[in-house]
């Protein structure tokens, strides 16, 4: 028996490791939430390096690059199709994280599956429905393939079909991260409805904000870790939370600029269905930001995943007066 090592035939794929296994303790989404930072200085890569490292990430990737404008012209069609009219700025989030993707969601929703005139009951609340399910269910596809071909390419320098294999698991992270998103936003719209101008800051728009800031790294995790859904929240709650990262000053600004693009109109884009090139040329190169923040979260997390504790930090005693 010969024991030279089997060479892999040339032009075959590149297959990525298998994802760590774990058997972390069960526990509940407010584990996460209500326990301790993690102590010490954080091990997180500055915010430059790292989206550095994820612009190079993202425009490596041709086909990635690539089915962003097709991507765009297929739900385009679909939705002008189905009776959709605009704006066309709606489209600058086709690749978005939500709760960005959620806020878009629900306004797409809401002008394109409209209630048959003289429904009633069920089937006034039934074609909206099934639009925002739908919408959000494309959203936590593209991401889960998004990050997938992002981990892949940061963990070996090539990005194969296994991507789009393990899309389909990370899919419920994903999907579960946009219903969540979908009920912060609600939780915001109720408190900006409370408090007048300054509800929109602290409800609609730290709404936003708090779903980037918590479940950013939730894909990656469910990407790079087997792990259950539920571990894959608490982590990304967890490696959010380190002191020191900036997680929450990124959060911050996407969503700032996020919101500007998705309000302001691009150019050219108030032209009922057939928006010029330049509104094409301008919601396309937004996703593509959307697609490098997204394959930023992915390293920054890759970058401190060994010194993240599976388990909460112990909240310390009050030392007893003597």
């Amino acid at each position: 028996m010969s024991n030279k090592k089997k060479k892999r035939p040339s032009g075959t794929a590149s297959t990525y490791r298998a994802p760590a296994t774990t058997s972390p303790p069960r526990r509940g989404l407010l584990d996460g939430l209500l326990a301790p930072r993690t102590p010490g200085a954080s091990p997180m890569p500055k915010f430059r390096s790292t989206l550095a490292r994820g612009i190079v990430t993202a425009l490596s990737q041709p086909w990635l690059v690539a089915a962003i404008p097709v991507t765009m012209l297929v739900v385009w069609v679909l939705l002008t199709t189905l009776g959709f009219q605009g704006p066309f700025t709606a489209m600058g989030v086709t690749f978005a994280i939500p709760p960005i993707t959620s806020f878009a969601d629900a306004q797409v929703a809401g002008k394109t599956f409209r209630a048959a005139i003289g429904a009633s009951g069920v089937g006034v609340a039934l074609p909206g429905l099934i639009g925002i399910t739908s919408l959000l269910l494309f959203h936590a596809a593209v991401d889960a393939l998004v990050t997938t071909m992002s981990v892949e390419k940061l963990r070996t320098g090539a990005v194969s079909a296994w991507a789009v294999r393990r899309a389909g698991r990370v899919i419920r992270t994903t999907a579960t991260v946009g219903l969540i998103s979908l009920g912060l936003l609600i939780a915001g719209n109720v408190i900006a409805a409370f408090l007048g101008g300054i509800g929109v800051i602290f409800g609609l728009i730290g709404s936003m904000v708090v779903g980037v800031y918590l479940f950013g790294f939730a894909p990656t995790i469910a990407t790079d870790e087997e792990r259950r859904v539920t571990d894959n929240l608490v982590r990304s709650v967890r490696a959010a939370r380190m002191p020191g990262s900036a997680n929450l000053w990124l959060a911050v600004g996407y969503v700032m600029v996020s919101l500007i693009v998705l309000i302001a109109p691009l150019p050219g884009s108030t032209i009922g269905v057939t928006p010029p090139m330049s509104a094409w040329a301008a919601a396309i190169a937004i996703n593509v930001v959307h697609v490098i923040v997204q394959a930023t979260l992915a390293y920054r997390y890759l970058a401190v995943a060994p010194e993240i504790p599976e388990q909460p930090v112990a909240r310390q005693a009050p030392a007893r007066r003597r």
